[in-house]
């Protein structure tokens, strides 16, 4: 499914995916593995790839300070 053992876990607490558990263990039905992987590869209107918004001129990022002159470097007590 391409899912990690934690995101499994989260499912089936969800209640997104079935499963049954059997003292410490859980198992998943086959039944509901394939019901979980049609509902992957159906396409839904909200997984839709948009194309990224514009990048507004206010939001770029701004030049980097100026490093202070060694002068005052040496004022502060540093080695």
């Amino acid at each position: 499914m391409g899912l990690s053992r934690i995101a499994v876990f989260k499912k089936v607490k969800k209640g997104q995916l079935e499963a049954l558990r059997f003292g410490r263990n859980w198992a998943v039905p086959a039944a509901a593995l394939e019901k979980a992987a049609a509902l992957k590869t159906a396409v839904r209107p909200t997984e839709a790839k948009l194309p990224p918004p514009p990048v507004s001129p206010s939001l770029k990022k701004a030049a980097a300070p100026e490093p202070a002159p060694d002068s005052e470097m040496d004022s502060m007590g540093w080695d």
